[in-house]
């Protein structure tokens, strides 16, 4: 064979291999689609709040729970509302974190769903259609929801606005020295006696490669492809299976005590310690800022607490032997902190703890966790949904 034609044979084979490959590509794309198989991000990059949901996308969160995630063009995971008030309309906006978002469940499952199918029932709706719009996201500080307020909730005239606070985590993301150090969002801090937003994550490294377009361009082909998304979802796993085998195992007295709920001592405590002093005192500023801005709008406004897997976990004997092996007195005592400065701020509060206690204990149920993780811990499930989305709307109604 003449070593033109060896070159051509050659060449020929490797456009015969690159067709095979985009071949398999192909009909594996097609594959995961017709399957629903997909793990698209959900998050990109924002000005004023670190991080916010991508317009328009959607696909399934199975990590914990399943649900069907679908935002809308303006960025809220929740269906579609004009940002004109409809007339004869009671509008209200939801601001939290996760909780809110409810990824881990379908839209008409969560309790916010619930509160716009049930308030028209109550008497003093006056026959007004409700509207109740979901400015939820994952990982949100009280300043990322002050925020939040300030740039996207005005917008939409709320005749209410309900702050959601999870004092599980909230706390420590509000102090920018209790966050991890990569911790991607503005914080209030304390500055020669005046408190000030700082909004320093814009100029790190990450924000300016997020912000970037190489990098938009590349997260888009991503999150635009079924394969590619599986692909990244594998490396991901195999990166935390990794740090996983690095971790001590638990012992089996850990296991009884609820080994797996989230818990921070430092958050029942009366505690000394300065820094906690503080993010206790930058989280009641951010809660008092909202409440005011609020009311500057002549809206309504709840402060609602919610409830951490730890006080609400179904046994009651293991809930006291996890309190009582780090000595803390009072587990409901975040709850009364935020009561205390409501009825000094003179706004409402609903702290849903101590009932969902009662209503886990009295009905032996899981309010947070799921079957695909630990059943106790995480999330709120459906019925945990249900049953904030019911005390919520009591209290709202008798609000009005």
């Amino acid at each position: 064979m003449s070593q033109f034609k060896q070159v051509k044979q050659f060449g020929l084979n490797i456009l015969l291999g690159l067709g095979g490959i985009a071949f398999a590509l192909g009909i594996s794309e097609i594959a995961l689609r017709i399957a629903g198989i997909s793990y698209p991000s959900f998050y990109q990059v924002d000005e004023y709040r670190g991080h916010a949901l991508i317009p328009g996308v959607s696909g399934w969160w199975t990590h914990e729970g399943k649900g069907w995630v679908k935002v809308n063009k303006d960025g809220l995971r929740d269906k579609e509302y004009t940002k004109e008030k409809p007339t004869n309309t009671f509008r209200i906006a939801i601001l939290g974190d996760s909780f809110a978002e409810a990824i881990q469940v379908n839209a008409e499952e969560t309790f916010w769903s619930f509160i716009e199918q049930e308030l028209p029932n109550c008497p003093r709706i006056n026959n007004q259609k409700v509207e109740v719009i979901n400015f939820g996201v994952g990982d949100y500080g009280t300043a990322q929801e002050l925020m939040t307020l300030r740039h996207r909730v005005k917008d939409y005239s709320p005749d209410m606005v309900i702050l959601g606070i999870f004092t599980g985590n909230d706390i420590i993301n509000n102090s920018k020295v209790l966050s991890p150090d990569d911790r991607f969002s503005p914080f209030l801090i304390e500055k020669e006696g005046q408190f000030v937003m700082d909004i320093s994550f814009k100029e790190t490294e990450t924000y300016q490669w997020r912000s970037s377009v190489p990098r938009k361009i590349i997260f888009s082909i991503i999150n635009n492809s079924h394969l590619l998304q599986v692909i990244n979802e594998a490396r991901v796993a195999f990166k935390n299976r990794r740090a996983m085998l690095g971790q001590e195992n638990p012992t089996k007295e850990e296991i009884e005590v609820i080994k797996y709920l989230d818990f921070t001592p430092e958050l029942y405590r009366e505690n000394p310690d300065k820094n906690w002093e503080q993010a206790w005192k930058i989280t009641e500023e951010l809660v008092k800022m909202i409440s005011q801005e609020t009311d500057a709008t002549q809206a309504n406004f709840l402060a609602v607490t919610l409830s951490n897997p730890v006080q609400v976990y179904p046994d009651k004997s293991l809930r006291d032997k996890y309190f009582q092996q780090r000595g803390i007195i009072d587990e409901f005592s975040p709850e009364k902190r935020i009561q205390s400065l409501g009825e000094k701020e003179e706004f409402e509060v609903l702290n849903l703890a101590p009932k969902f206690q009662s209503y886990a204990d009295q009905n032996n149920q899981f309010l947070h966790g799921f079957e695909n993780t630990v059943l106790g811990s995480g999330h709120w499930n459906q019925s945990g949904h249900q049953l904030a989305g019911e005390l919520i709307t009591n209290k709202v109604c008798k609000m009005l």
